[in-house]
């Protein structure tokens, strides 16, 4: 991580918090009704200000009372927290979205908040590059989407928008049997447009960034553009490609971005 040492134990603090709500959200163990009394529980305990609300979960405990401590050490607004639970209270009952502006609006809360957190602990508060960031979280999220497709259907998620399958003659059916025709191909290129159009809006962000962050946000956009590159690539074919960014790519992506 190239987050200056001093800084690091907040990034991590917020992780924690992100992290352990998400696998509340994703979790086998928990029904839908017991996953949102979890989450409406990390809320209350957001808004009241009041650990002791968490019966006899030294985990759950630990990871506010960092959250806490970050918090009021960088004066954080705590919507950023109660966004990402939006979204985290989303995934635990919503598996289909309708159009592109439902997912545009879950990123809005899932990534977008993420964004907010890094730069305000970095020393950035400026509502510009706010807007910036949001470009490059919300693509991040969106490009998630299109490189795990087949991974989320194993868990019953599509993030592919019913009315672009409708309007390219695809549906459930075959994209659960790893149909790749020229249909799908043209829908997922689409969707990478969309994608990319959207991530670009905050490149220039860059130009505002200083020291180790700078460089933070390079590799990540430098990651981001890798993935988009190779569905590419790949003609689009994310049913039947590994997407994933290996090892050495990630050294390279990091190379790149320093050099």
């Amino acid at each position: 991580m190239l987050f200056p040492e001093s800084k690091r134990k907040y990034i991590y603090a917020i992780y924690a918090f992100a992290r352990t709500a998400d696998d509340i959200a994703d979790s086998e163990k928990f029904t839908s009704r017991e996953k949102i009394e979890k989450l409406n529980l990390f809320e209350l305990v957001l808004n009241k200000n009041d650990i002791s609300l968490i019966d006899n979960n030294n985990n759950y405990s630990n990871v506010f009372t960092a959250l806490f401590d970050t918090i009021e050490k960088f004066k954080i607004p705590r919507v950023e927290f109660l966004n990402l639970l939006s979204a985290f209270k989303q995934d635990a009952v919503k598996d289909r979205y309708n159009n592109f502006n439902e997912l545009l609006q879950y990123s809005k809360f899932s990534a977008n908040p993420i964004g907010h957190l890094v730069l305000v602990i970095s020393g950035y508060k400026s509502e510009d590059l706010f807007r910036m960031s949001d470009c490059i979280c919300t693509g991040l999220q969106l490009i998630n989407f299109w490189q795990d497709v087949k991974k989320d259907l194993e868990i019953n998620r599509i993030y592919i928008p019913e009315d672009i399958m409708r309007k390219y003659n695809y549906d459930e059916y075959l994209l659960s049997n790893n149909a790749e025709n020229e249909d799908f191909i043209k829908m997922m290129k689409e969707l990478v447009d969309k994608t990319y159009d959207i991530f670009k809006g905050g490149f220039d962000l860059k130009n505002h960034l200083n020291g180790r962050l700078k460089y933070e946000f390079k590799a990540i956009v430098t990651a981001g553009m890798y993935i988009l590159n190779n569905i590419k690539k790949l003609n689009y074919k994310v049913l039947t490609n590994d997407i994933s960014v290996s090892n050495i790519n990630k050294l390279t992506i990091l190379l790149k971005a320093i050099l």
